[in-house]
């Protein structure tokens, strides 16, 4: 039974970081069996969430497409920036209109897995942003990983086939990635 994993990254920055430690993440899942998709945030830019215009218009299509993507998939795998101690709005904003109703479509975060990274040129490496990440997907149903990476250095950290340089750091993120392989499939199962 092959995992599905949706992987996407908080970043609106085309060479940041995160983006750079999702690809090495994609990388690692594919060879470890996983079917990745990758999810471009800002390919579908949603409008910042807005009751009124929920109960108004209804779900936008992107946030409709969104819904279904996150649905198709066993687990997430998240990359995601730290914007003064917590994640970016891209990120909330994409997971608040997934979390919204549809007609004839269940939650699409029921059933699922999530591992979550962050990176940063700073020291921490996001790490500030990683517990309120973990608790917004808690509350909206997902079982998210204890394990995690927050990579330190980040704009030092990757060698030039986009693996990272330092070995245990690599094992580290292969944890990260092999957990949320294993979870997703117990959960699955």
């Amino acid at each position: 039974m092959t995992i599905r994993l949706l992987a996407f990254c908080g970043s609106a920055r085309k060479e940041s970081c995160n983006r750079l430690l999702l690809a090495a993440a994609v990388t690692t899942a594919r060879a470890a069996g996983a079917a990745v998709a990758e999810l471009d945030l800002r390919s579908d830019l949603l409008p910042i969430y807005d009751g009124d215009l929920e109960a108004q218009h209804g779900l936008p299509a992107a946030a409709l497409e969104l819904k279904k993507l996150f649905a198709g998939h066993d687990g997430l795998l998240i990359a995601s920036p730290e914007y003064n101690g917590f994640f970016s709005p891209l990120l909330k904003n994409a997971l608040d209109w997934v979390s919204r109703p549809a007609p004839n479509m269940p939650s699409p975060y029921a059933g699922k897995a999530a591992g979550l990274l962050a990176a940063s040129p700073g020291a921490l490496g996001g790490i500030r942003c990683l517990p309120h990440l973990r608790l917004l997907l808690s509350n909206l149903g997902v079982t998210v990983s204890p394990t995690q990476l927050a990579l330190g250095q980040a704009d030092h950290a990757f060698a030039g086939d986009g693996s990272l340089a330092d070995a245990n750091q690599q094992k580290m993120l292969d944890k990260v990635v092999g957990d949320l392989i294993r979870l997703a499939t117990a959960i699955r199962a």
